[in-house]
Formats: C-alpha cells, sequence, structure tokens
C-alpha cells in the first residue's frame, strides 16, 4: 500500500482497494452512532432540554474518511442553548449530564463494535473511539453540544448575514463554534464528485504516510487546498489522480503564499462581515478560511509547521506514482501551478475581474497589501499562446458586468447593450459592399461570386466586436488541392488593388492594412469614428466546391468526397463552405440569436487570458445545439438558455456535438470519416458545413471554470432566490453515439450517480418510515406493510429523473372496490399528517394540485437540507393487500386473480395491489438488461419530445416490458451487444401490430375465470403486452404505437444502430409462436422476417 512505489495509472485501483472504508465498518458505525442519536433524543426529551436536531461531521460525515482510521463528529443542537454566549457558559454542565448516557450506551454499541473512552483532554466536547471486532477499523467521535444558529435552512442557501454578525460579535476565538456550522461544512465537501473524493483519500493517505511530527496542520486543512487544486484547475469530474495530486504537494510546498477562501456562505458585501474577512486575509500565510465559519483559519499559518510537509512535498517527485508510462513526469494542471507560484489565490484575479474565483464572486476590488505581494506574479511565458482573434478582452464600461443582472432584465440588457445600433450595422455594409465593388472592378483574377460570413453574415455580432468575412469563390482556382501558389498570387493582387483604388468610397471610412498573420487571407480593418471600434474584414480566395445552392438544398456527396480525397487538414477549406454556415445560422429565431450575442458577450467578459480558447464561433454552435435538444420554440427564458449552455460549457469533457443536413452517412466514405471523427477525444464540436473542422479544439477549462462562477450569480436566480433550471440537454444525443460506443453512454449520462442514489433510497425509508410510524396513530387503520416502487425500486432509474413510488397497504382496504371507493379519504388523511410532521422529521413537502375528483395518488415534491441534494418527487399510492406475505419467488393463489377479474372497471386499475410482483418481475434481471432498459426508456423520453399528432404514446412500463421480452426471446446472454438489444427493441416496436407479449409466472389458465379471462385478451387487437403481475393490464392498448413506430424506424437507421464498418446492426431473431387455445390446442411456430433478418413477436412462457 505504499504511495510512492505505486504506479500513476494504478492510484485509482489503490484508493479502491485499500484507501476506501470497508462497508461493514461504515455501516455498523452509522447504525451505532444512530443508535446514541436516539438515546440522546429520547432522554433529553424526558429530563432536559430538547434535542432540536442532530448532524453528522467530520471526515465521516463528510464523505472523506480513509480505511483504518477517520473521525466523526455527531453535533447535538439543543434548544437550551439561546445564543454563542449562552452555549459557552452551559456546555459544560450539558456534557456533564450528557457523559452517564454514553457510559451507558458504551455497554452495547451495536453488533461488531466496542467503545473505548479515552481521559477527557478537550473542554466542550466527548470523546469516545469506536473499535471494530478485528481492530483493523476505528472511529475516533467527537460529541458536540451547539447552538441551532442556523435553523432549518433551504438545500444550497445562504445564510443570513445576521448569523455571522451575530458569531462575530461573541467575542469567541478562531473556530470555537465551528460546530455551530456542521451542516454547511459537510454540505460544502459532500456535493463534491466522487473521484474528487478520491482524490482527497489519496492526499490524506500521503499525510497519513508521511509519520511526520505532530504539529502538522490539521488534515481538513488538505481537504480544502484538494477542494481548492480541483477547482481551479480542472473542474472535471474524471481527471488523472496522479495529476491532481502533484498539483496539492505542488500548493503545499508554496504554503508560503496560500490564501484560500470561498464566499459559499458568507461574503464581504456586509460591512462588519468584510471587516473581520479582510483582518483574517491579513494573517500570515498560509491562510486557508473554513468556508462554513469565517473565524476559523484552518491553515494558521503560524501555528503549523507546514515547512515540514513542504519539504516532503518536495522530496517525492521522482517516485514512480509522478511517472507517466512514457517516463515524462507528471504535471501539475495547468494555470494553477505556475512560474513557482500558486495562482489565482486570494483577492488577485478579483481585482481584474469580477467572475475570476467561481465562489469569489462578490469581493471588492482593492487589494490587500500582503496580496497584492504575493498573487500577481504574470504566468510563465512558456508555451504561451495568442488567443483567437475573437477572444479579445473585455474593456470594463463596454456594458454593465452580466453577472449583476437579473433574468427579467437579461432581454433588455441584450437590447440596450450587444445588438449593434442600425446605423453601425448600415455603415459595415457600406464599407464591405465598397471592398467588393473595387475587386469585382479591379482585380486581375475573375471573381465568379462573393460570400459574406464571419458573425456579421451570419448576424450574431456584438456590439463593439465586429469580424466581417468576405469569401471570394474565384474561376483561377478549379479544385481544394493546389490552392496555396495560386492564392498568394491573388492575395497580392488584392492587396495592391485596394491600396491605390480605395477612394474614400464611403465618406469618413478608412481602410486599413495590419500585420498580415493569418496565411490565405487577406486582413483588413474599417476604422471611422462612427464605428467606435475597428472592424475586422478578413478577405479569403476559395474554390467554388458547392456552386450556387437554391435555398434549403444539400450538396452533392461528391463534394465532400473531394474534400476528404484531398488530404486537407481539419478546416483547412471551410471557407469553401461558408454559405453553408451562414445559412446554418442566419435561418434561426431572432430570440436565439439574441441568446448567442449572450453567450459570446459571457465569452468577452472571461478575458484575454493568454489561453488558447475555443474559438467563439464553436460557442455559436453550442448554443444552437442547447436549443434544438432543449426548447425549439421562438420564445423562451432568456437565463434558462443561458443556464443550459454554461452547463455543456462544464461538461466540455463530453461534448460531442454535429449536424448532417449537409453531409450525411448514406455515403460510405462520408459514414467512415465521420465514425473516425468520433473516435477522437472530446469535446467535439463539428462544423455543420465542414466535417473536417473541429469547432471545439482549444483550451475549455478556463470557460468551465467561469461558467461555474456564473452559475451562483444573479443571472442566474429567479425571483423566488432559487437558481433557474436548465433545459434538459445532454452533451451527447443518442442518435449520433455509434454503437460501440452505447455501453459508454449508458455510463456516461443515463446511470444515476451512486452518492445521490444513496440519498433518494434515504428520503424514501424516510417517508416509508412515515407512513408506518406516524400515520393513523389516533385512528383504527392500520399500516399492514410499505413497498417502494417504480423504476428507482426496479434499479432502472435514469440519471435526473429523481422520482420514487411508495405503495402502502392499509387495513381499511378489505376488497379491490373498496381501495376505489375510500382512497381519496385516505390520501386527505396522509396529506394532514405529512404537513404536520415536516418539522420534526427535518423535511419540507410541496404538493401537487390533484384536478380529479377521486384521486389514486398523492403527489409532492420532498426537499430536506440534511438528507438530499436536490428535491425528489414522490407518488404515494394507498392500496388494498391482496397479495398478503407472499414468499418471494411463489405465485399468488388463483382466487386473487379471479377477484381482481371481477372487481375491475378500467385496465390495470388495481395494478398497485401488484407493485411486489411487478417490481420482482425487473429486479431480478441481469444488470445489462437493466442498462438496455434505461437506453430504450430514455430513447423513449427524447421521442416524447418530438411534435405528435393527438392521442398519447404508449406508457413507458410497456417499452420495459417488451425490452425484457426481446432479451428473453433472444438467447437471454446476460453479456449481450447492447446495440444488438437496442435494435430489437426498435424492431418490435416498428412491429407492433403483431405484438403479442404476456408470461405466465404469476397467473396462468389452470383457473376457469382466469383462463377464460386470458383468451379474452389475447383476441383483442394487437399490439398487447399483458402485464407479468396484473392481467387486466394491457400495456399496449389505446396508444399511437404508430407515432412511437414512426420514431423507432428513423432511430434504426442512425449511427447507433451501425457497426463499425458501417453495415447496419442486426437484430436478435425473435420468433413467434402462435397458441392453439390457450395452450389445449395444437401450436404453430413461425418467423416475422425484420429487414434483413428473422425476427418477430410471440408469447413468452405458456398458458395452461
Amino acid at each position: 500500500m505504499d504511495l510512492y512505489r505505486t504506479a500513476a495509472l494504478a492510484l485509482d485501483a489503490l484508493v479502491a482497494r485499500d484507501l476506501q472504508p470497508q462497508p461493514e465498518f461504515v455501516g455498523a458505525a452509522r447504525r451505532a452512532l444512530g443508535t446514541l442519536d436516539a438515546a440522546l433524543r429520547e432522554r433529553r426529551g424526558r429530563q432536559g432540554p430538547k434535542v432540536l436536531k442532530t448532524a453528522r461531521g467530520g471526515s465521516f460525515g463528510r464523505g472523506t474518511a480513509l480505511r483504518g482510521g477517520c473521525d466523526s463528529e455527531s453535533v447535538v443542537f439543543l434548544d437550551c442553548f439561546e445564543s454563542f454566549q449562552d452555549l459557552r457558559a452551559r456546555r459544560a454542565g450539558v456534557l456533564e449530564d450528557t457523559r452517564p448516557l454514553l457510559e451507558a450506551w458504551q455497554q452495547d454499541p451495536g453488533p461488531g463494535l466496542s467503545v473505548q473512552l479515552p481521559a477527557q483532554c478537550s473542554p466542550g466536547v466527548l470523546q469516545f473511539r469506536l473499535v471494530s471486532e478485528d481492530l483493523e477499523n476505528w472511529m475516533d467521535v467527537t460529541l458536540v453540544p451547539a447552538f441551532d444558529v442556523l435553523g432549518q435552512l433551504n438545500s444550497g442557501a445562504k445564510p443570513k448575514p445576521q448569523v455571522y454578525r451575530t458569531l462575530l460579535s461573541s467575542g469567541c476565538q478562531g473556530g470555537e463554534h465551528a460546530a455551530c456550522f456542521a451542516e454547511l461544512r459537510r454540505s460544502f465537501v459532500n456535493t463534491r464528485p466522487a473521484k474528487l473524493k478520491s482524490l482527497i483519500l489519496l492526499v490524506k493517505h500521503w499525510y497519513r504516510q508521511v509519520r511526520l511530527p505532530s504539529a502538522l496542520p490539521p488534515v481538513y486543512a488538505l481537504e480544502l487546498l484538494t477542494i481548492f487544486a480541483w477547482e481551479q484547475g480542472c473542474r472535471n469530474p474524471n481527471f488523472s489522480l496522479a495529476q491532481g495530486l502533484r498539483t496539492v504537494l505542488g500548493l503545499i510546498e508554496q504554503y508560503q503564499q496560500l490564501c484560500v477562501f470561498w464566499t459559499d456562505n458568507y461574503s464581504l458585501e456586509d460591512p462588519v462581515i468584510g471587516k473581520s474577512l479582510r483582518q483574517q486575509l491579513e494573517r500570515p500565510r498560509p491562510v486557508i478560511l473554513d468556508p462554513a465559519d469565517p473565524t476559523w483559519d484552518v491553515g494558521s499559518g503560524a501555528a503549523w509547521r507546514w515547512d515540514v510537509l513542504a519539504r516532503e512535498a518536495a522530496s517525492c517527485y521522482d517516485n514512480p506514482c509522478f511517472t507517466q508510462a512514457t517516463g515524462d513526469p507528471v504535471q501539475p494542471w495547468d494555470g494553477l501551478v505556475s512560474g513557482g507560484l500558486p495562482r489565482t489565490l486570494g483577492f488577485a484575479q478579483q481585482a481584474h475581474r469580477a467572475v475570476s474565483h467561481p465562489n469569489h464572486g462578490d469581493l471588492p476590488q482593492e487589494i490587500p497589501e500582503h496580496s497584492r505581494r504575493h498573487n500577481t506574479k504574470p504566468p510563465r511565458a512558456k508555451n504561451k499562446q495568442p488567443p483567437p482573434a475573437s477572444a479579445s478582452p473585455w474593456v470594463p464600461g463596454t456594458a454593465p458586468d452580466l453577472s449583476r443582472v437579473s433574468p427579467k432584465e437579461l432581454d433588455r440588457f441584450i437590447q440596450d447593450h450587444l445588438k449593434p445600433s442600425r446605423e453601425f450595422q448600415e455603415q459595415v455594409k457600406r464599407g464591405v459592399d465598397g471592398i467588393l465593388s473595387c475587386l469585382r472592378e479591379r482585380c486581375t483574377h475573375k471573381v465568379s461570386r462573393i460570400c459574406k460570413g464571419g458573425s456579421f453574415g451570419r448576424g450574431t455580432d456584438l456590439r463593439g466586436d465586429c469580424d466581417a468575412e468576405l469569401v471570394i469563390f474565384f474561376n483561377d482556382l478549379t479544385g481544394f488541392r493546389g490552392q496555396g501558389p495560386r492564392c498568394v498570387e491573388i492575395l497580392d493582387d488584392m492587396r495592391a488593388q485596394l491600396k491605390s483604388q480605395w477612394q474614400d468610397p464611403v465618406p469618413g471610412l478608412s481602410l486599413k492594412f495590419p500585420e498580415q498573420k493569418v496565411p490565405g487571407a487577406l486582413r483588413c480593418q474599417l476604422v471611422s469614428a462612427a464605428l467606435g471600434s475597428p472592424v475586422d474584414v478578413s478577405l479569403l480566395p476559395t474554390y467554388d466546391a458547392v456552386g450556387q445552392l437554391t435555398s434549403g438544398a444539400k450538396p452533392k456527396p461528391q463534394v465532400y468526397l473531394a474534400l476528404l480525397s484531398s488530404g486537407c487538414q481539419g478546416g483547412e477549406h471551410a471557407a469553401c463552405f461558408a454559405e453553408l454556415r451562414r445559412s446554418f445560422v442566419n435561418t434561426r429565431p431572432a430570440k436565439l440569436k439574441s441568446l448567442i450575442l449572450l453567450v459570446k458577450h459571457w465569452y468577452r467578459q472571461v478575458g484575454n487570458t493568454g489561453a488558447s480558447l475555443p474559438p467563439a464561433y464553436a460557442l455559436e454552435l453550442l448554443t444552437i445545439f442547447a436549443w434544438e435538444q432543449g426548447c425549439g420554440k421562438d420564445s423562451f427564458s432568456m437565463a434558462q438558455g443561458l443556464r443550459t449552455v454554461l452547463g455543456l460549457v462544464q461538461q466540455h469533457g463530453q461534448l460531442c456535438v454535429y449536424w448532417t443536413l449537409n453531409y450525411g452517412i448514406e455515403e460510405p466514405a462520408l459514414r467512415m470519416h465521420l465514425l473516425d471523427q468520433l473516435r477522437k477525444t472530446r469535446p467535439l464540436v463539428l462544423d455543420p458545413a465542414d466535417p473536417t473542422w473541429n469547432v471545439g479544439q482549444g483550451s475549455w477549462q478556463l470557460l468551465a471554470r467561469e461558467a461555474t462562477a456564473l452559475e451562483k450569480q444573479i443571472c442566474h436566480m429567479s425571483g423566488a432566490g432559487t437558481a433557474v433550471e436548465p433545459w434538459d440537454v445532454m452533451p451527447a444525443l443518442l442518435h449520433q453515439t455509434p454503437a460501440r460506443d452505447l455501453d459508454r453512454f449508458i455510463s456516461d449520462f443515463l446511470q444515476p450517480n451512486r452518492q445521490f442514489l444513496a440519498q433518494v433510497n434515504k428520503a424514501v425509508d424516510t417517508i416509508c418510515s412515515f407512513l408506518r410510524e406516524n400515520c393513523f396513530r389516533d385512528s383504527p387503520i392500520r399500516v399492514l406493510k410499505v413497498v417502494k416502487g417504480g423504476s428507482s425500486a426496479k434499479g432502472t432509474a435514469l440519471r435526473g429523473r429523481s422520482d420514487a413510488d411508495i405503495v402502502v397497504f392499509l387495513s381499511c382496504f378489505r376488497h379491490f372496490t373498496e381501495q376505489g371507493i375510500k382512497r381519496a379519504e385516505v390520501i386527505s388523511e396522509i396529506r394532514t399528517q405529512l404537513e404536520a410532521c415536516q418539522r420534526k422529521q427535518q423535511f419540507e413537502v410541496k404538493f401537487e394540485i390533484c384536478k380529479w375528483d377521486n384521486p389514486r395518488v398523492l403527489s409532492f415534491t420532498l426537499t430536506s437540507h440534511t438528507l438530499l441534494d436536490q428535491s425528489v418527487d414522490f407518488d404515494v399510492l394507498p392500496a388494498f393487500d391482496a397479495l398478503g406475505h407472499l414468499v418471494s419467488g411463489s405465485r399468488p393463489e388463483s382466487r386473487i386473480y379471479a377477484d381482481l377479474i371481477r372487481s375491475y372497471s378500467v385496465p390495470g386499475e388495481f395494478s398497485t395491489c401488484f407493485t411486489e410482483l411487478q417490481r420482482d418481475f425487473i429486479v431480478s434481471r441481469p444488470t445489462k438488461l437493466k442498462s438496455l432498459i434505461r437506453l430504450v426508456k430514455h430513447w423513449y423520453q427524447e421521442s416524447k419530445k418530438m411534435p405528435k399528432g393527438r392521442g398519447s404514446l404508449p406508457p413507458q412500463h410497456g417499452l420495459e416490458l417488451l425490452t425484457v421480452y426481446a432479451w428473453e426471446q433472444g438467447g437471454r446472454d446476460p453479456q449481450f451487444s447492447m446495440a444488438q438489444g437496442f435494435r430489437t427493441v426498435l424492431e418490435l416496436v416498428t412491429q407492433y401490430r403483431q405484438l403479442c407479449v404476456y408470461w405466465t409466472v404469476n397467473y396462468s389458465a389452470e383457473d376457469k375465470i382466469v383462463g377464460e379471462f386470458l383468451e379474452r385478451q389475447l383476441q383483442k387487437p394487437r399490439p398487447i403486452i399483458l402485464d407479468p403481475a396484473d392481467p387486466t393490464g394491457n400495456l399496449g392498448l389505446n396508444a399511437r404505437w404508430d407515432l412511437l413506430a414512426q420514431e423507432a424506424a428513423a432511430c434504426a437507421k442512425a449511427l447507433c444502430c451501425m457497426g463499425i464498418d458501417g453495415a447496419p446492426i442486426q437484430p436478435w431473431p425473435v420468433r413467434v409462436r402462435i397458441w392453439g387455445a390457450l395452450g389445449r390446442g395444437p401450436t404453430v411456430t413461425l418467423c416475422l422476417s425484420f429487414p434483413a433478418c428473422h425476427v418477430g413477436s410471440a408469447p413468452t412462457g405458456r398458458l395452461g
């Protein structure tokens, strides 16, 4: 487990194998501390002050506990503390009263654990150690009484300034009352990506392995430093652990310049807090302020031996963990450790521009002398490249700071500050026309046509930042190859003609020629006092590859085949396709162009940092992509659109954006070229006119950091103070994903985050406990059982779809019919109890307004800052306990289904009664089949966004069952081809008129009533997909399968259903079996033909 001897590429395995805590110990410790919390609540409620709430802190609470030994903080908020002064005066007495309870609990903390009570040497706390039976794992626990200064703070909300003013006026020592802010501290770390927590474990393991003297800084300081390094240097959830560790150690080496703080919870806007914070930042370096408590300098340069850690850090870079496979040393993240000094620390960049640091957006422009001294060293010149022309620096005063503009004012902001004036555009047009007129008349070489491109031609030019491309098609240029020498001659001729013949064609407008740095182009500038700033004009002589196209027409495939066979570099001949590029943008709605201006303004505000940013045109395309996939309407919320684009920028490592309206995949050579492009490193943003040009090339890291910073500003906050929700857009599309990459597509975009799944499960458990223990306490009604249903229970939930179904079985329903009669009354009672229980359980619920007189479900949204990072939508369904306590795997009695058949009036009306069977039918399936179900559900969700005719699409549960059926009939291989499975389901959807799918795992034709009913069901018009748990539920009934079949047929022709060679993926050979009279007569087996293969639809299992 020696870190230094571990290869860089093996660090992930080291963390997973040796550093992450053992689940058994974590579970046992959580249960033990839970019983201690319960004991405290119970005793304090009877014999002393009331426990308002408890919070779990320390590395255990933050999710950064290290295997072997870790720490935990159990913070108990009591009603007897009404102020910080009160807490200081009374906590010793509270702890004295608590010690007997702790000693009693110590006798039996739980299975597999023992408790050690050391001598208590820290005032204000009780300390003990939980130890596992094998003595290999232990946890030092600190029990801290605290004043509930925060109260019930909503998730993501900032404490009121009064909280911190009260803290500062209490006369406390630095960090004395840090426990009162444990929830904020936990949330600050807990919301981080899983891999960042792995990096924290690695840093802490290094710290532990060093085995240095005891006067070292606290390990929590290294946690914060690691988060800071990731925020400033990476922000990609998938990064190199070796690079991250190298960056953190580099910062430790430079501890004397460290000034790290966040303003998520407190800021300088309040005079009292601002003054205190400035004083803190004048302290000797390193300064690392706790993000929850501004009085606590965790780095405390005057107290700890950072020099010892720095020497160890400097001595370890020659070890294998910092050596790449090529033998080259692992480099730290760019832009953080530069020229020997940490960059982007403290106030320095804030003085440059307000959005420099993701968490420092509200800092003033003054710079403490100490910060000036250490934080303004310029970046090193090594590998420095000039920025693209479109990345010109923002000049303060040209427009108000975007971060300060409220969402409702964004449209006016664009109109007043970003759109060029009509007079400006007219003058530019006259200047451009003057240039073109001169060239047409005077140029030696024959001009065939001219196209106006650039932001001016596309209609996306910003006020004060306009560029124009004049693409001039010459008869002399007859192909892609060999343009170079002839173009040089043409460029010289054009320059000579313009210099000699420009005779003030537009009054007051002059033409200047700056230094020519771009080969193949003549750059000039239109200059006048009226224009305000020069307008860059690039003249590009080129070959007329496309010819005169009619509006909306697609170039002939031969055009692109010639381009690909020319051996050109990516985008080398982009000018040949300028008209297609202009049309692609110009035809968009006016408001979408306004959004493009807003995004470009933000891009310009990021400033000229010397980084090789992607071109502004990449942001234009990304904005169009976001609008197409997330909205598509002429009228939309500008804040929502901006929020969506910034979210995609942050996911630049997964961006795969392209269009096929000009070049398609029908031609084999084009298809293979596109597949080659899709194999390249992300981000990939292909020009819609030129498939060789990846516009997304460049450094996105700075843009991603600034995007994160802007998300927290006023421009993304609604009137209610909540963040504006982005459109539902993923950085890559299913139908554009090659078949070989479908497993990765599911893993990257559809598989739910484990941490969030755990949170949802915890929220579900909370509601289940409430239903069992709180509902109907003063009523004869009893809760017989509570069952989790829906996709989260079946293991097929999609990422971002945070919903949960809970079925509560009640004693008041003695028959199916009583469920229908009494459920409205029951739902009303559950709602009343939930409303009354909110404060006690530390959650909030918001109920959905129901339009039905007799609702079958209680829908509400649950939020909790102690349980969840985001809200979860719940459906609670009261039901008749028809199955009773059914043994897993056994079949229900036939009488249950006979009663159901006699009672129902609407198909599937009582399907909730069979939730356990529905869940078990899916949950027992192989993991990969559940992944295929997720893929099909995602395709279905995307299909629902498409414009449709009247009527509803088939229910999603029907698609789940169809997917299971396809896998069963296709061979039941647990490790199948994802593309083949998906292709089979799509084919079954297109063959919906022949579908007859059912199972006999739970019901059969042996019972006369059930058998006759099934016979009637199976004689109905196709498609038939019977619920395997409820034979009355035909999921193929009364739905627009024809619309879904159209989507399936289109998707079957997309890249997601094509092999590496471009050949269509063949579906599994699914066979149809046409049964006799429910198994009581002869059977016939036949195959339905799919295109290019045998496939079909059939009943699964046997009847009778």
